[in-house]
């Protein structure tokens, strides 16, 4: 009441100021002028209907047309307020409603100053009073008035903004869309713009304008969202107007396709960026509100996909989790919840990029989610494993369930150390620390599984698994172990470090729990691991330790331990002392097992060893007694065969050749199958033949020869070596047979094909068989001749030379058959043709140039010239030559033997002169011999030796 009293009395102040009634009194701005504090005066109530009579005595008073003119417009205010307030306060209204007597007023006014500057007031008080009393026809027809008539009144926005209300109130939406652009498009006082931008956009999302809808909502955030986007620092007006807006654009969304309309709308507009997310907030809820579930979390979600690295990505993507949580869908809510932890979590860029405050938004959820998550897929890997341990009914292969029961503990194993490092001072650390190891071991990720378990057995000592996690560090360090073997090899460089890490785990468990029933078998362990390190003396030391251990006997440790120490003693190069570990390591192993097969072999190569350091200081005949020994120590072993044949090779080095022929033959007979037992033969007639026993050599390479399943090339060579063995024992037939059948079966080797027709040749001659003698000279020959120039040789010409020379023989015994007889026309040709044939053979002998078979060639040549040369001297004369004719057929002969005789000179002296450049053989010696005879005077000579005496006279 006070407030509208004192409205009432201003106005009157303000007529009765506009009549100089009080030129006199102070006004405000005087006051403000001298500084005064203005403080509220006591103010009498005056109701409307005295306001009004005050009016009325004053426009009796007053002549002025002008001012009795607004005193009329004061009284249609007055009438105005007092309905306003009627309705304000609840007041029945009449049967006219609440505003007839300013409706009558405000008509009065226009009709009695229709040109009045002032109407534009008169008519938007007439058309709010039609409005407001709920008459719209009316109040319509009165702003269509006011528009037409005072088209640029500063009322006009106002008026364009009832307007738009009546026709929205009587879903007129397009005539309203139209109003209000009309008070958009005149830039009005910003309340009336963004009421108008608010109910522009709700006619056109009536309209189904959806896209112009939200283009004029989003002028309303535009304009009051704040730029830090925190709507909550709004005033109550615009916070309300805000959320409105909001809710209105989210149905919109809904209608127009969602979250993709907020990116294809908003994206590029830079005013929006202060809001967008509100706008996806907005969305997801209202589609939460309608349990629309997946639409609500694909909001929340095109939000976190746009701006991944905004501040507000986190919340959002929670709000998304509670959506599909909400919505019961569990698959869901775990992709995300790991989603959430690896775009937000400490190994994130979001993590590194962003403030200690914002990271400490995130920190809630991350401790709930990476727990969650790492018991999900831990639980997730021991159900596979169990399936997979049970073999019933699976869900897929094999192979398939065993790769995701590795990744689901794997994973559980990454969010256990994630919560780690995330929260570090949190009392669960050490339970997160213990369970990734367990999950790490079970994902078969040992180097996190060695970390996880040594932490909890020796940073943290945990009581209840303590001792277990260290037993099982050591475990996961074997299992490793056996991965990098197969992968790198075993002896590599990274198997020996891992290799040495083990051991350092094993000492550590020894140590921090002694008591623990397992620390002996961890302690031989160590020894074991040591040795394979090549720390000999360490792993020896641990070793002894163990044997050496006080109190009850653990056959099992001892044995272990007993192995280690001949091993260590053994790569030490102490073999008496290996032989004695392996010993000792026997008495605990149960006789004839497998274990005690392999330890006999070990035992049996550091016996054998012992025998190799004999060789090495040159004691071939100790060597052999140790490798002998073996056959007593360990005679099943592989190593016997091995130790025995070496000392059959030593004694066949030693000339020992019936020691090494009865350890050879002992060892074809029991182990006839043994791969070394394929060369026994071959050394066997070997040894034979090397002592001379030819025919247990012969018959030696002839048991090779007949075994089918020798190797081709071996049955060859053992055929022709037989052959030559029977030759030199005597059994030329036997050989001959052998050797006729090496050259019958076989063309190659080249070098064996021309012996073996060299050694038919011979025989054949020592047996007098002429014909085939001289045929297989001719193979001999032709052996050579008709060879390949590579395969051509020394040797081979050496043999064909020998061919033709033994050719050239049976040719000149032919040419010493036959004797010069009368008539000598006759015997001559019958001679000469012998002759020619010898020298023809005798001469390709020497074209080979092999220098005892030319040598040889050479003098036969001579010899043959100075024999025919001779026996043409010798010939016997016609009978009844006159003393003349006997005479002159004298001179004849000689005239024909001269010339051989003189090439006969020629030709031994052209062999004598090779004694000048260093060949002399019998050949030789022979021209030397012939020439004395031919050439007295100068090869007849006796040598005289001369002594000189010894001082100078």
């Amino acid at each position: 009441m006070r407030s509208n009293t004192l409205v009432t009395t201003l106005l009157v102040a303000s007529v009765l100021g506009g009549c100089s009634a009080f030129n006199n009194s102070t006004t405000i701005a005087r006051l403000q002028d001298q500084g005064e504090d203005l403080t509220d005066l006591p103010l009498p109530q005056v109701m409307h209907a005295d306001v009004r009579e005050e009016y009325r005595q004053l426009l009796e008073i007053i002549e002025d047309r002008k001012l009795q003119e607004q005193i009329e417009r004061r009284i249609a205010s007055v009438y105005m307020m007092e309905a306003d307030y009627n309705q304000l306060i609840g007041v029945l209204p009449g049967e006219d409603g609440y505003f007839p007597e300013a409706i009558d007023a405000y008509h009065e006014i226009l009709e009695k100053y229709p040109s009045n500057d002032d109407n534009d007031e008169a008519l938007y008080q007439l058309a709010k009073a039609y409005d407001l009393d709920g008459r719209d026809t009316e109040a319509l027809e009165i702003l269509n008035r006011f528009i037409i008539d005072h088209p640029h009144s500063p009322r006009l926005a106002e008026v364009y903004f009832r307007k738009g209300d009546i026709h929205f109130r009587h879903e007129q939406y397009e005539d309203a869309e139209s109003a209000y652009k009309s008070v958009v498009a005149l830039g009005a006082e910003p309340t009336f713009l963004n009421n108008s931008y608010y109910l522009l956009g709700w006619a056109q999302y009536k309209l189904s304008d959806y896209d112009n809808s939200l283009m004029s909502l989003s002028q309303v955030l535009d304009r009051l969202v704040p730029d830090n986007g925190r709507v909550e620092d709004l005033d109550n007006i615009s916070r309300s107007l805000v959320d409105d807006t909001l809710r209105i654009m989210s149905i919109g969304l809904a209608h127009a396709g969602g979250a993709a309309k907020i990116s294809s709308m908003f994206d590029a507009r830079p005013e929006s960026a202060k809001y967008t997310w509100i706008l996806y907030s907005s969305l997801g809820q209202h589609f939460l509100e309608k349990e629309r579930f997946e639409d609500s979390a694909e909001s929340f979600r095109a939000f976190v996909a746009q701006n991944p690295d905004s501040e507000r990505a986190p919340e959002m993507h929670a709000e998304m989790i509670r959506a599909y949580v909400d919505g019961e869908f569990s698959q869901q809510v775990l992709a995300e919840k790991e989603s959430y932890v690896r775009s937000y979590g400490i190994r994130s860029e979001y993590w590194q990029q962003h403030t200690a405050e914002s990271r400490g938004r995130v920190m809630p959820n991350l401790k709930v989610y990476i727990d969650e998550l790492a018991r999900h897929y831990h639980a997730t890997g021991q159900r596979l494993k169990r399936e997979l341990a049970e073999a019933t009914e699976l869900e897929a292969s094999p192979e398939v369930m065993a790769s995701e029961m590795r990744v689901s503990f794997r994973k559980a194993a990454s969010f256990y150390g994630e919560f780690e490092e995330t929260f570090p001072a949190d009392p669960k650390v050490p339970e997160m620390v213990f369970m990734s190891a367990e999950a790490s071991f079970d994902g078969e990720d040992y180097p996190n599984a060695i970390k996880g378990y040594e932490r909890t057995a020796y940073e943290f000592r945990d009581i209840e698994h303590g001792a277990d996690a260290g037993y099982a560090a050591i475990i996961a360090y074997q299992k490793e172990l056996e991965q990098l073997i197969a992968t790198a090899g075993d002896g590599s460089e990274r198997v020996n470090q891992w290799r040495a890490k083990g051991v350092d785990s094993q000492l550590r468990f020894v140590q921090e729990y002694r008591e623990d029933e397992r620390s002996g078998a961890v302690l031989a362990k160590a020894a074991e691991e040591m040795f394979e390190l090549g720390r000999y003396d360490q792993a020896l030391e641990i070793a002894t330790s163990v044997v050496s251990r006080e109190g009850e006997i653990d056959p099992a440790l001892n044995r272990t331990a007993y192995g280690v120490i001949a091993h260590c003693q053994y790569e030490l190069g102490n073999f008496p002392a290996a032989e004695q570990g392996y010993r000792d390591q026997l008495a605990y192993i149960p006789a004839g097992s497998e274990d005690a097969k392999k330890v006999t072999e070990r035992m049996a190569v550091s016996i054998y060893k012992q025998g190799e350091l004999a060789l090495a200081a040159d004691d071939m005949e100790g060597a052999v007694v140790q490798f002998l020994r073996i056959k007593t120590a360990a005679p099943t072993t592989d190593v016997r065969v091995i130790a025995q044949f070496d000392a059959a090779t030593h004694l066949m080095t030693l000339e020992y050749w019936d020691r090494a022929l009865n350890e050879m033959t002992e060892l074809l007979r029991l182990f006839p199958n043994h791969q070394l037992s394929r060369q026994l033969p071959a050394k066997i007639a070997y040894a034979y033949e090397q002592d001379e026993q030819w025919l247990n050599a012969a018959r030696a390479y002839e048991g090779i020869y007949n075994d089918r399943n020798a190797p081709a090339d071996e049955r060859r060579d053992a055929l022709f070596l037989s052959a030559e063995m029977f030759e030199k024992g005597g059994e030329d037939l036997q050989a001959l047979e052998y050797f006729k059948k090496w050259a019958f079966d076989y063309e190659e080797p080249f070098n064996t094909r021309m012996e073996a027709r060299y050694h038919i040749a011979y025989l054949y001659k020592r047996h007098n068989d002429l014909n085939r003698h001289l045929y297989w000279l001719r193979r001999v020959i032709d052996g050579h001749n008709k060879a390949p120039a590579d395969w051509q040789n020394d040797r081979s010409a050496w043999m064909a030379a020998w061919a033709n020379n033994e050719y050239g023989d049976y040719w000149r015994t032919e040419f010493d058959r036959i004797r010069l007889r009368a008539p000598l026309n006759v015997s001559i040709p019958r001679k000469n043709e012998k002759l020619k044939n010898a020298l023809d053979r005798y001469q390709m002998a020497a074209e080979y140039q092999i220098a005892d078979q030319t040598t040889r060639a050479t003098f036969n040549i001579a010899d043959l010239y100075g024999q025919f040369a001779q026996e043409l001297m010798d010939a016997p004369r016609p009978p009844g030559l006159s003393p003349l004719e006997a005479a002159q057929y004298e001179i004849i002969l000689e005239e024909q033997a001269i010339p051989f005789e003189e090439l006969a000179i020629e030709i031994h002296q052209a062999n004598i002169e090779r004694s000048w450049s260093g060949v002399f053989n019998e050949w030789v010696e022979k021209s030397f011999g012939s020439m004395a005879e031919l050439n007295p005077a100068r090869f007849g000579k006796q040598e005289v030796q001369v002594v000189y005496g010894d001082g100078i006279r």
